[in-house]
Order: structure tokens, then sequence, then C-alpha cells
């Protein structure tokens, strides 16, 4: 229902949380892999079992045990995340939201719509406009002609034929070519161009359209001059006249057309209101903060969240915003804040196209705020094609909400699938005390820091998380994107919202400008997991996924495991994100998590020599490594098995390592276990 980074796979936490709760009834699991979908609603009882989650993020523990029928304890410092778990496990009567979108419609519906009208130049008809292509263009400082930042002439497939539409440089007439390593000559201006040959290089640097003048660095000219401005040049539109005629020109009812001025016309109205009316609209103002993910966006002239949206986009976005705020209904409205905050990833010009495959990409296509040259507007409001209007993602949450009230699986088991629901809700009733849980409720959620819980020491049975992975996503810089805008409606409300941005001073990751390293990531962890120490009771499992590319982040890791006083009682390599995650397709990251599975350490162990154990776990791990085959053969998989292994073996007998007298630290182990595994 809303966007969060690195989600886990739903499967993976409700198979921790079975074997780390269920005290017995597995053995039918264990025989029978179909039995699973009948088995855990009916016989596991795990109701009245506390899991706590102290880094929920997305909330996967949270939705995943609450399905189980546990009570619950969510906590993060990120105000997003808590908002984003509140409503993913409230309730609410989708029928409340189905009827409040149709006013929102009666209401607001033709004063949107006609911002998103184009001409199709089959028909002559009016056509909705799904999506409109822009170009940022600079001035060059050498002779001043006009050039386009675009890195390639190619507009996408033609819908019709496959072959390919490019735009001409010079007229933006749109072309058809079989072939883009081939000259065409423009049928209108008859300019000769190479669609492949934009006027951007690898190493951003623009390429003046008068050859004489050589090029220069993008960030240079924007130091200099500030932000490019955009020009429209293109639109993918729909014509329900063409569709329902069966048009041959067009694939059921979509194309693409240049821009005419009536596009440019009505893009200046649209403008021209926002000027008008922008001080009566709920819009943020807040500063783009220095940061990892943020420097791009920086130097390329974005200073305020506001800049990285058209002035079009303000101007319905802010229309849409107004209306929810007039909502007198708290709990409707902030599941249409959630719906809001959530189409805030395609609205903006950041977002991009994906000319293969037809369809915009979000703002968070890798996690970074990446500036695009073709930036790409799509129709915020309602489109009857396409994806990203604010509708579309109210009814994911209507979706949302009814999969809440009756949850299903679809199960395929020897290739044939089947649809199972479960009777069980998935719905949080909360609490403010702990007091409370399960008397008055059965979720209590909270928003600060993981390293003072209001739990009573030894309360939980099971504590299931998904840390932050170093340095790998800087949540607090990303989040702030909607956290801006979420205060907007929210800073009355809850005091989490009241500062102008994200907290990010607790925040337990590695961030260079922030001034954290692997040192700050340890510490902050350490007192996570010591904290979640305290609250665990003595049988309870402390169980979490990791991966990492640099050895560092797992010596942290595995610092913070045994300073919090637990070892590692058995790890596991799983699947961490979906096969078509875009961070795996084509690349080379690593595919699996580690699932590492936690105890309290109660004894000290014995004294062993490390010469002794070191043998032990390198036999261990090599025998992992032969049990472990993933979909294709990955270094970077492998390493993450073979050192896991080594780390829980280590874990088991610490702190009575010694070499020559010496106390073996972690860091000289995974120094040992690299040497082996690179030779």
């Amino acid at each position: 229902m809303h966007k969060w980074w690195a989600r886990r796979v739903g499967s993976v936490f409700r198979a921790i949380l079975l074997y780390t709760l269920a005290d017995s009834g597995l053995e039918k699991w264990d025989q029978n892999v179909d039995s699973l979908w009948s088995l855990y609603p009916d016989e596991l009882d795990l109701r009245g079992k506390i899991v706590l989650d102290p880094m929920m993020g997305g909330g996967t523990t949270i939705v995943e045990a609450l399905r189980l029928g546990n009570n619950v304890i969510g906590w993060d410092l990120n105000p997003v995340a808590w908002f984003v778990v509140k409503k993913q496990i409230e309730g609410i009567d989708p029928h409340i939201l189905v009827s409040a979108l149709d006013q929102l419609e009666r209401d607001l519906g033709s004063e949107l719509r006609k911002y998103y009208v184009t001409i199709c130049p089959y028909c002559e008809n009016e056509a909705e406009g799904i999506y409109y292509f822009y170009s940022k263009e600079i001035d060059c400082p050498s002779c001043g002609i006009e050039t386009s930042l675009l890195r390639d002439l190619f507009l996408a497939k033609s819908p019709v034929n496959e072959k390919n539409l490019v735009v001409c440089p010079r007229c933006w007439d749109i072309l058809e070519t079989e072939d883009l390593e081939s000259r065409v000559e423009c049928g209108k201006c008859h300019m000769s161009f190479l669609p492949k040959g934009g006027f951007v290089g690898r190493r951003q640097e623009y390429r003046c359209a008068n050859d004489d003048c050589g090029s220069e660095k993008i960030v240079d000219w924007i130091r200099e001059n500030g932000r490019p401005r955009e020009r429209m040049y293109a639109v993918e539109f729909y014509c329900r006249n063409c569709d329902e005629s069966g048009h041959t020109s067009l694939k059921r009812g979509r194309g693409y057309k240049t821009a005419d001025l009536a596009d440019h016309g009505l893009l200046q109205r649209a403008e021209l209101e926002f000027n008008e009316i922008k001080d009566t609209l709920p819009i943020p103002d807040a500063p783009i903060p220095e940061g990892v993910e943020t420097r791009r966006a920086l130097n390329h002239g974005y200073v305020r969240f506001s800049d990285m949206f058209g002035k079009r986009q303000l101007l319905n976005l802010g229309k849409i915003a107004k209306w929810i705020n007039q909502l007198e209904d708290w709990n409707l409205k902030e599941f249409f804040v959630l719906a809001f905050s959530n189409c805030l990833k395609y609205n903006n010009m950041f977002a991009k196209y994906n000319s293969t495959r037809a369809f915009i990409t979000d703002l968070f296509r890798t996690h970074s705020f990446s500036p695009s040259a073709a930036p790409v507007e799509a129709n915020c409001y309602d489109t009857a094609k396409g994806r990203g209007s604010f509708t579309a993602f109210v009814r994911l949450v209507i979706e949302g909400k009814q999969y809440c009230q009756k949850p299903f699986e679809r199960i395929v088991f020897e290739e044939q699938q089947t649809k199972v629901e479960h009777s069980r809700p998935i719905v949080g009733l909360f609490v403010e005390k702990f007091e409370k849980l399960g008397i008055r409720g059965n979720a209590m959620l909270g928003c600060g820091s993981s390293e003072r819980l209001e739990i009573p020491d030894g309360a939980v049975d099971a504590v299931v998380t998904d840390p932050p992975y170093a340095d790998n996503v800087m949540y607090s810089e990303l989040s702030n994107f909607f956290y801006v805008w979420l205060r907007e409606f929210l800073k009355d409300r809850y005091e989490y919202f009241k500062q102008s941005l994200v907290p990010w001073k607790e925040e337990v990751i590695a961030n260079r400008v922030q001034g954290k390293g692997e040192k700050e990531f340890l510490e902050g962890l350490t007192r996570i997991f010591s904290e979640a120490n305290r609250v665990l009771n003595d049988d309870g499992h402390l169980v979490f996924t990791f991966h990492h590319r640099r050895p560092e982040a797992w010596g942290s890791m595995m610092g913070a495991v045994l300073d919090a006083g637990f070892f590692v009682s058995t790890v596991h390599p799983i699947r961490s994100e979906m096969k078509a995650s875009t961070h795996l397709h084509r690349k080379s990251n690593i595919t699996i998590d580690m699932v590492f599975v936690c105890r309290k350490r109660m004894i000290s162990p014995p004294e062993i020599e490390w010469n002794v154990l070191k043998h032990t776990m390198v036999d261990s791990a090599r025998e992992s490594m032969r049990m472990y085959q993933g979909d294709t053969p990955r270094i970077l998989d492998d390493f993450a098995v073979y050192l896991s292994r080594c780390l829980e073996i280590y874990s088991q007998h610490y702190p009575s390592i010694v070499d020559n007298g010496n106390k073996v630290t972690v860091s000289q182990v995974i120094d040992h276990v690299m040497h082996l595994f690179t030779n």
C-alpha cells in the first residue's frame, strides 16, 4: 500500500515466525510441503505470543505476525515507516474508501481532468494525455544555441508494428525507423540525424549542437547558470473514440504525438493558475538537506523538495491535497493521505520512461535521487491507461484493505495453482501501553529510538527484524521525499511530524555525510540488540536477515550480536527479494539474505584454541556451500553463505577462542575467511 525500500518477501518472515514461535505441530509441514497453507491458521495456536520488531521499516514482520494471531510491537525511528505500518494494519470498510473516491470525482474530477486533454492526431477528437515527455535544455555559453540534454533520440517502440519511434532534434517531429544505428531524415524539416546520437556523453558532459563549441560537464554549467529549463516535446495519449472504432494506426487507442500548440497552451494555463493560487495550496517548502543520495539533486540545481515537481504537477497535487485535508473522518483522511503520498513517486520530474516497455518508472527505481535529463510527467489524477495516477493508488489501498479482511494465498504445487483463503483478518487494534496488549488490543506501534523501549524485562517471545545493512540504503534521506508532504497533513495531529525533516541523529546506519561509519553502525546496532536482549524472555529468539558486499559490514553486524549478549544458533540462506526486483535483474548484486537465528548467551563456553576451531569452522562453511545451490552461481552469494557459517560457529565459542593466549576478534575471523575464500 506504500513504497518502502528493501521490503522483504512476506512468506520468508512467515516461515521465520512459524519456526520461532511454534512449540509443536510443524512435523506435518516438514513431511509434506503442501500442508503449510492449511496448517498455520488451524493447527498452530500462536495467539498470545508477543513479537517485537524494533526496526520495522515497511512492516513485513508486523503484518505476518498478525496473520498468525500474534500480539505485535513495532518500533521505528522514522515517522514515515510508523505511519505506513499504522495504515497497513489499521482497519476500515473498503466501501467507505470507494464512496469517498466517488465524491472526489464529483467535487474535483472535471477541474483536474481539464489539464490532461489533448487532440488525437488521427480522429481529431479530444483524447486523454497519459504521459508528457520533456527534454532539459541549456544555452551553449559559447554560441548561445539551444542544446538538448537527451542521451539519445529514441522515444518508444511503436505499439502497432514494433518499429522504433524517434524524435527529430530540430522540430521534434516523431518518425519511424527500423534501425537506431543508421541516420534518419526528418520528413518535416529535412534534418538528418542519428537516433543514437544524443547530446550527453557517458561522463555527464553535454555536447553543443554546434560541433565547433566542444563539450562541458553538465554540473559545471548548472553551477554557473542554474537549473536547466524543460521543454515538453511529445505526448502519449489514449483516444477512446479510436479505441472503440478499432483505428489501425493505434493499439487499443494508445499512441504518441508531437506536443502541439494546444498542448503547450494547456501547460501554460496550468502554470499561470498555479502562480495565482499556490499560496492557498498545502505544498511543502522544505529544503533538500545535504546527503549521500541527495547530492546529485543538489548538484543539478534542486534546492527544495518542491523543485522536484513541475508547476502543473504541483497545481493538481495541491488541489487533491487540499480536498483531502477537508475530510472530517480522520481514519478515512489518513488512508487518502497514504495513497496520495504513494502516488508522489510517479508524479515528479525525476520520473523516467521505459521506452522499450512503454511505461513510466518511478523516482525510486534505484535507492537514490537521480535527476533525469528526459523527465516524464504522468496524468496525476485519473487515467484509463498507464500508471501513476492518484485514483490508481486509492484503488490499491482499497484492494489492500479487501485483502486484509480476507487474506489468501496463491499456491503452486505440482504445477497446479490454487487460491486458499484464510479466516483470520489482518487488523491491528492499537494500544498505547504494554499492559493493555492482549487485553484491549493486539498491536502497539512506537515512533522513536529502539534503544529505549517501553516494555518490561523478558516480556517478548521473539524479536524478528530486518535491520539496516550499514550503508546499503539511506532511509532518512530517501523518506524525506514523502515526509515533507505527509507533514502537511499530520503535523498538528502527531508529534512525530512536527520536525521539518525525518530525524536522523539516532539512525543506525553508515553515512559519511552524517559522520557515521562502521564504528557508529556497530554502536547503534549494539544498543538496539542489547535492548532486544533485555525485553526478550530467556527461551526466546532474536532472528534477523542480513547481507552485504563488504566484509566490514558483516563484522559490525556480528560485533553487535556478540556485544549485546547473543550467539548465533544457526543461519539459513534465503532469497531476499522478488526475482523481478530491479535491484537484482541483470546485476551482480547479492540475491540472498542470510537469516541469523540468535539465542541469549546464558553461560560462557569453555576455552578453545583458534587453530582447532578454524578447521571446524571452514569445513562447516564448505559443507554449507555444497548444500546451498542458488538459481545461478553468484560469487557474492557463495561469499555470504561461507562467511555466515564461519561467524555462526565463532559466535558459539565467543569469547573463549584464544590464539597464543590472546582473544580472537571478529575482524581476525573475517580476515581469515576472506583469505581462504579469495584463494
